[in-house]
């Protein structure tokens, strides 16, 4: 994978003052979300609380799994101007691998996670913790992978994607 060719549509995108702003707004709304998500889920858990529990490490994979969607978003919707065909598979498994992302980053506790996935099973649950930053990790790549297919796209460099 040539990340010069995600950097390359990434300029090109974030160029327009629109689309730098939309971003820059999706990063903050993505981060509010992520960072949401055990508060409304998790019982007696409070926002301030939430913020205690958040290691730096935390923040700096919520950072970069918001940013990561929000470029997603961003680029495919120029996508969508530019070409008014919509490739909605890569956005929805882009966008779905943030949200599981995030759930299992924000999840930075065992009684957390335990809370959030508790329909599961405690053997399912047991797993989840012990693996959760693989999980994390597999989720950015396919993040990348959505970013590098969508790159080649508004590069031009997708033979497919010009009709």
């Amino acid at each position: 994978m040539k990340i010069n060719h995600i950097i390359n549509a990434s300029k090109q995108v974030l160029s327009r003052r629109n689309y730098l702003i939309l971003f820059i707004a999706l990063i903050f709304i993505i981060l509010a979300v992520f960072i949401s998500i055990p508060v409304f889920l998790i019982p007696v858990n409070s926002l301030l609380f939430q913020l205690t529990v958040f290691t730096t490490k935390d923040y700096i994979l919520l950072t970069i799994l918001s940013v990561l969607t929000s470029l997603i978003i961003v680029m495919q919707i120029f996508s969508y101007k530019q070409a008014k065909l919509y490739s909605s598979g890569r956005t929805a498994i882009g966008g779905g691998s943030a949200i599981v992302a995030a759930l299992f980053g924000t999840a930075s506790c065992s009684a957390c996670l335990a809370a959030v996935f508790g329909f599961l099973g405690i053997g399912t649950v047991l797993f989840l913790v012990e693996y959760q930053w693989f999980i994390v990790g597999i989720a950015i790549l396919i993040m990348l992978v959505s970013l590098y297919f969508t790159s080649l796209k508004l590069n031009g460099v997708c033979d497919s994607c010009k009709k």
